[in-house]
């Protein structure tokens, strides 16, 4: 009997990391069964959909990850292994089904089980052939009828769960982590996940609901140890933790330093932290090899850091960074630009924090099911759960379908879509402007100049903005583009 588990999106931009989940699942189902499992990763293993579908035919049951903005991608790939193997059985599990699981059921005939929340021991048991009835986190189809059990306790105890990275072999060897400094780039490279959930309540995040709003975290000696083991038998010498908060408290994190600083473990590794961690605990890391620190600010905006609920303020913002910068951490920052409420007096002092990090991570703003902004918009009679199932809504490109919080979907949204991309897009040139102009001759200074005073006079003022987005797409416009281009003062 096989099992296989696939991340079923074949765009090349918008898959950098594999589904850790998926290998847990299959590890554990691997553990406690004598079935054959694999875990399929299309992008990073170099196939196509024609390979992927032709090991399908070959499964008993297919896992499913689904994220919302490749939702299609997945009902689509489900839609095609139920006609090659009819008797395959399909379920389809990730953050984005919690809330939708019904619906999925009610439109997708081809999907058999939606996974909700944790998995293993849903996914054993349902390998086990124990009554659908009887098993808690799924929703099922029976008789054309659709059943929803209650939801599953957490496992308690994460050190009870392993990852059994040889079902990543050999394409897992090529993996790197793009947003580290040089010095890191020659290392080996492993992605690991230690611990599950949030107990935190950003109004834009699914995660805290999908974990039942609890963080758990593997023991210090079990995240020591797995380290340990790793680089020794894959000479491992940088690991990038996707925790979503690495942190939990200081006695355990003090504990963990301990343990690898006995091992005398030689190793770098990246985390992300929350604003507002004490200094002497991101030293006590350095310590014993944290290199790179990245954290999620989203706005430099105190009135709007209080409406997304993020519990931060921009005084803390800045003595974090402070006390990354005299510890000679390299820096990652997380950004959202577009948050309700968002003017561009905003925008702007979020862009003054720019110059503090090493690497820079600036998105859209979008919506996603099962957070606090999606129920207020529903209740609002503004979205519902249709909307999930309609390709035509929304923006889609090669990386799949997106709400992002746009004038163009909501008549509240201060900026249209193509006017924030135009703003993100001046953000990364502002930001990368004074790197470079030291370093060019003076011939190419001048109309490096002159563009940098076009995106000031842009970015601080909405009247400009708002006009030069709109002439953009005039035929004069674009003629004078391309003689600005040709002296390389515009793009």
């Amino acid at each position: 009997m096989k099992l296989l588990l696939v991340n079923p999106n074949f765009n090349k931009s918008s898959v950098v990391v594999p589904s850790l989940g998926l290998g847990f699942l299959a590890t554990y189902i691997k553990k406690y069964t004598d079935w054959m499992v694999e875990v399929c990763e299309p992008v990073l293993q170099g196939i196509s959909m024609k390979e992927t579908l032709d090991k399908v035919k070959s499964a008993d049951i297919l896992g499913l990850v689904c994220y919302t903005e490749s939702r299609f991608f997945c009902f689509d790939f489900a839609k095609r292994t139920k006609k090659l193997n009819p008797a395959c059985k399909i379920i389809v599990g990730g953050p984005h089904v919690d809330i939708l699981d019904i619906k999925i059921l009610e439109h997708y005939s081809f999907i058999d089980i939606v996974a909700r929340s944790e998995a293993e021991e849903t996914l054993l048991e349902i390998i086990q052939n124990k009554p659908l009835e009887e098993i808690q986190g799924i929703t099922f189809r029976k008789n054309n009828q659709i059943f929803r059990n209650s939801l599953r306790p957490l496992i308690h105890n994460l050190d009870k769960l392993e990852f059994d990275y040889d079902l990543y072999q050999p394409w897992i060897n090529n993996w790197k982590d793009n947003e580290v400094d040089e010095s890191l780039k020659e290392l080996k490279h492993l992605p690991i996940i230690t611990s599950r959930g949030c107990p935190f309540s950003c109004f834009f995040c699914s995660a805290p609901s999908h974990w039942q709003f609890k963080l758990r975290t593997v023991s210090p000696k079990r995240r020591a140890q797995w380290l340990k083991d790793l680089t020794i038998k894959y000479n491992i010498g940088y690991f990038r933790f996707y925790d979503s908060l690495f942190i939990n408290n200081e006695k355990d994190i003090m504990e963990f330093c301990d343990i690898l600083e006995d091992m005398n473990l030689k190793i770098n590794f990246r985390i992300d932290i929350r604003v507002g961690t004490p200094r002497h605990i991101l030293q006590r890391l350095k310590s014993i090899g944290c290199r790179i620190v990245g954290f999620g600010i989203e706005s430099n905006s105190d009135k709007i850091l209080i409406k997304i609920n993020k519990g931060i303020d921009t005084k803390t913002i800045r003595e974090t960074i402070d006390d990354c910068k005299k510890l000679g951490l390299w820096l990652i920052g997380f950004f959202m630009f577009s948050l309700p409420g968002e003017k561009l007096k905003d925008i702007r002092k979020t862009l003054s924090i720019f110059k503090y990090f090493d690497v820079l991570n600036i998105q859209i703003f979008k919506i996603h099911p099962n957070t606090f902004i999606y129920h207020q918009l529903c209740m609002d009679k503004k979205i519902d759960d249709e909307v999930w199932f309609n390709n035509n809504y929304g923006y889609n490109s090669e990386a799949g379908n997106h709400f992002f919080f746009c004038r163009d979907l909501f008549k509240e949204a201060i900026f249209s879509h193509k006017e924030i991309a135009l703003i993100i897009s001046y953000a990364y040139e502002l930001r990368n402007f004074q790197g470079s102009f030291y370093k060019i001759s003076f011939l190419k200074q001048v109309p490096l100049f002159i563009r940098f005073i076009f995106i000031k006079m842009v970015l601080n003022s909405v009247f400009i903005l708002k006009l030069y987005n709109r002439m953009l797409d005039t035929l004069w416009i674009k003629k004078t583009k391309a003689l600005l281009r040709y002296f390389k003062i515009c793009r």
